[in-house]
């Protein structure tokens, strides 16, 4: 787990602690990476989540082996499959290379809400759909 920012503003007062942290090699997670830790945390098998978030198979293997990025729809299927949190969500974005989600922004604002009311991907398609906005599954027509 990373550290938090005020722990990594008390390691950088002292000079060893500082000079350790500063010299520190950077560790980047990948796309594929976070999502197999958040799989492995919602107790979800790779078959699991390709349904539970309407992802082909092969196209999902690919993304778990980290030979494809999921564009951000996938991505916020993903999200409200998996009962992620907001911050959980801006991760999973920031690591797939996508915009976070924005609430001055109507569609995702229709998402933060469904994330923070624990929506499913059923009922936030739902939701988009009454206001209107796009669907979640518009990026694949």
């Amino acid at each position: 787990m990373p550290d938090t920012t005020s722990e990594l503003f008390h390691r950088l007062k002292s000079w060893e602690s500082g000079r350790k942290l500063l010299n520190q090699e950077e560790t980047v997670s990948t796309c594929s990476q976070v999502l197999l830790e958040l799989l492995e945390k919602a107790g979800l098998s790779a078959p699991e989540w390709m349904t539970a978030a309407d992802v082909s198979k092969s196209y999902g293997y690919q993304i778990l082996r980290g030979e494809r990025v999921p564009g951000r729809d996938i991505l916020l299927r993903t999200a409200l499959a998996l009962g992620l949190s907001l911050k959980e969500t801006q991760r999973l974005l920031a690591v797939g290379g996508c915009g976070a989600l924005y609430p001055r922004v109507r569609r995702d604002a229709a998402v933060i809400f469904a994330l923070n009311q624990k929506m499913s991907l059923l009922q936030a398609e739902e939701l988009l759909s009454s206001l209107p906005e796009r669907s979640l599954y518009a990026g694949e027509l």
